[in-house]
């Protein structure tokens, strides 16, 4: 991975001064020697996870994957990002579909899934760390129903909980029912939980290697633990952030990517950043785009509209697949092309699309990777969850709490009571 930001408006001394490696140095100290009740369970995690739980995910995922399954999984905000980035971006042929439902309380989506699995074998994994999320628990509700339809009494070896190590209504409910259970680590935010047992059974049983993805991570591990900003990519990304909000008052952050493989990924991001920092009137939205669809619809304003951007943009240099324009007609407006591959089209629009942003005085900041594979996805996701800590600890706003959900699903159940 490399990160330039040789447009990022700032200058080399900004991003480097004394002040900012004091306030880092303070930062890498939280996130890796106070105890966990900070909520940075997920720092070491790429070196001590679970071993023999990875076994078992594996285990039951090779069960599922044998049977031509569909895996249902009913989870919402990071009980369900994070798996979806990392299986649109990964998962190719796969004997197994994945289907996600519980992230609307509009009862057609669900209704609709439902009547598409009533032919197909089917296996349900539930997702919720407190087990008390309203839309996920209504979710099942209905979905158990479903299930013991299609099932009878043989429909709990189908069902799969994936929440607190010790209590919760899931919890409980699954030594009752005696349903498989996988653990949501303590004091680990669910935007922070990818890597755990959140992710890596919808990984397993999308056919992604589970492994490399946290060989990926535990590489990231070890690249961000040092202190020192010169060196350290993702404190030096979070500095980037904290200026562009700070010293050019930008308000939103765009996360541009001319993939669409890391289309979802951009949706992870947006509630791994907007919850993490957004509190005490603070922090940058963050905003995914698709290029060169939203170029065509968006663009204009990011050029010539209101001044209130900053990007980053995720580029593969190396892309899977490709293909060779030809047998262009003289009269064709893309003559030009001719002979020339999608890949050579690709670059040019990202280089012209940065130039563009550049002269509109967009900062950017570019994170380059090689190409997309389980190792990249796992070092990416490590890198933003350490950029994203010190970004909000930049802030002065504690990263890991979410005290606007909390009051949300307060009013949710108030309406009911009233």
């Amino acid at each position: 991975m490399r990160l330039n930001l040789d447009y990022s408006q700032l200058k080399q001394n900004e991003l480097n001064q004394k002040e900012y490696q004091k306030k880092v140095r303070d930062i890498h100290f939280k996130l890796h020697n106070l105890d966990k009740t900070y909520g940075t369970t997920w720092v070491d995690w790429p070196i001590v996870y679970d071993k023999k739980e990875l076994l078992n995910i594996q285990k039951i995922a090779n069960q599922i994957k044998e049977n031509k399954s569909t895996l249902l999984i009913i989870g919402i905000g990071g009980s369900y990002l994070g798996a979806k980035a990392g299986i649109d971006m990964l998962a190719k042929k796969s004997s197994c579909e994945i289907v996600f439902a519980g992230i609307t309380v509009d009862y057609t989506d669900l209704a609709e899934k439902l009547d598409e699995l009533k032919n197909k074998d089917v296996y349900v994994n539930v997702i919720s760390k407190s087990g008390t999320t309203v839309e996920i628990l209504s979710t099942l509700n209905i979905v158990e129903r479903f299930m013991k339809n299609k099932y009878k009494i043989d429909y709990k070896k189908r069902m799969i909980y994936t929440t607190d190590k010790n209590k919760g209504f899931l919890r409980e409910k699954s030594i009752q029912d005696g349903i498989e259970t996988f653990t949501v680590p303590d004091l680990m935010s669910g935007r922070f939980s990818v890597l755990s047992a959140v992710g890596l059974l919808p990984f397993a049983v999308a056919g992604i290697s589970v492994k490399k993805m946290l060989e990926g991570a535990e590489k990231a591990y070890y690249d961000f633990s040092i202190d020192d900003i010169e060196k350290n990519l993702a404190y030096k990304y979070a500095i980037f952030r904290y200026l562009i909000n700070k010293k050019l008052g930008k308000k939103l952050e765009l996360f541009s990517t001319f993939s669409c493989k890391f289309y979802s990924f951009g949706y992870w991001l947006q509630q791994l950043f907007c919850e993490s920092e957004g509190k005490d009137g603070k922090g940058l939205f963050v905003n995914p785009l698709s290029f060169s669809t939203d170029l065509h619809s968006v663009g204009q304003f990011i050029q010539q509209g209101s001044p209130i951007f900053a990007e980053t943009f995720i580029h593969i240099k190396n892309l899977s697949k490709d293909a060779q324009i030809s047998n262009v007609s003289l009269k064709n407006p893309i003559k030009f092309l001719d002979g020339k591959n999608m890949s050579d089209l690709y670059t040019a629009a990202y280089d012209g699309t940065i130039k563009a942003h550049v002269d509109a005085k967009v900062p950017i900041a570019i994170i380059e990777i090689d190409e997309i594979n389980e190792f990249n996805f796992g070092y990416l996701v490590y890198f933003f969850e350490v950029a994203c800590a010190t970004s909000a600890y930049l802030l002065e706003v504690n990263p890991f709490n979410q005290p606007g959900v909390e009051q949300y699903k307060s009013y949710l159940k108030k309406c009911f009571k009233d």
